[in-house]
């Protein structure tokens, strides 16, 4: 089996760190980025054979950075077999009390900064791809996309986070409608209850408070605080996951991880078909035109 070639965003902890361990440990090529090399430093014990640290802020021109880091990747490995967009935080909230910065904040580094790595990552993996004789039935290149379970159900007092999430599973569907033609698998990595930074120093909450809302408010930190440190997801056994997808002939496009999240998961699937039941006679065909033609999302959502 041939070794690959990661480039890993945020990749000094929680996730991203046990990602990068694994795929060394495994013989793979890793490209991986910090706020700070010094971390890098720490952490992988600077730069080798078969890595490369790059520190990378995100802030500024982020096109710019973004262009610099596949650059340097290509220079170094010369090619990019999986993009793993994991930076990002939670700005957990209520809705009334989120600011607008703090919103455009969070949106900034959870959507924009992976919508434009990866542009900036497909200048290089798509003739990669093509080179490679990826199809629809042979996949070369993976980019994972880490949204989250709160990217397919939101929870309380986390909408600002789960609307960026949502954009993020959006991202991945469109993508795989995109790069499916050229091999290259867009999966939606959805998470939940990992005992990462998260409810640390990854977090952030809205600073407008407003006294109706104190007692949700209170409660929900409360039950945050307690749950820190408790979670059921151990962040070490997702670098072993991630290498095992990145070795299947076709892997999954959604890719639930802890049994919360599948469990939550097909408690909003189940809530949403049953809507449908109630609503369709009276929202389905009937607000049709009798002469309709098929609609552009009827298209498949899976190429297999």
């Amino acid at each position: 089996m041939e070794n690959q070639i990661w480039l890993i965003t945020a990749a000094t902890g929680g996730f991203g760190e046990s990602l990068a361990k694994y795929a060394l440990s495994r013989g793979d090529k890793v490209v991986a980025t910090s706020r700070t090399m010094k971390k890098l430093n720490e952490k992988f014990g600077g730069e080798s054979e078969n890595f490369l640290p790059f520190e990378l802020k995100f802030e500024g021109d982020l096109q710019v950075k973004f262009k610099a880091l596949v650059e340097a990747t290509q220079k170094k490995f010369g090619r990019i077999d999986n993009l793993v967009n994991n930076a990002g935080y939670g700005l957990l909230g209520i809705v009334e009390e989120t600011s607008e910065a703090d919103l455009r904040t969070q949106f900034e580094v959870n959507v924009f900064a992976p919508f434009l790595l990866t542009q900036a990552a497909l200048k290089l993996m798509r003739p990669q791809a093509i080179k490679d004789g990826g199809s629809v039935d042979k996949v070369v290149a993976r980019i994972f996309n880490l949204s989250s379970i709160g990217g397919f159900r939101t929870s309380g007092a986390s909408t600002p986070y789960c609307m960026s999430k949502f954009a993020v599973s959006a991202l991945s569907e469109g993508l795989n409608l995109e790069l499916n033609q050229f091999g290259i698998r867009a999966i939606n990595v959805m998470p939940t209850g990992f005992r990462t930074e998260f409810l640390g120093d990854s977090l952030k909450t809205g600073a407008n408070a407003i006294r109706d809302y104190d007692e949700f408010r209170s409660a929900t930190i409360e039950k945050f605080k307690a749950y820190n440190g408790k979670q059921p997801g151990d962040p070490t056994t997702f670098g072993p996951v991630m290498f095992e997808i990145s070795r299947q002939a076709m892997p999954a496009q959604y890719l639930f991880m802890g049994s919360s999240a599948f469990k939550n998961a097909e408690q909003k699937m189940a809530l949403v078909m049953a809507d449908m039941k109630d609503t369709r006679s009276i929202a389905g065909e009937a607000m049709d035109f009798k002469d309709a033609t098929a609609s552009a999302f009827d298209k498949p959502m899976r190429n297999k």
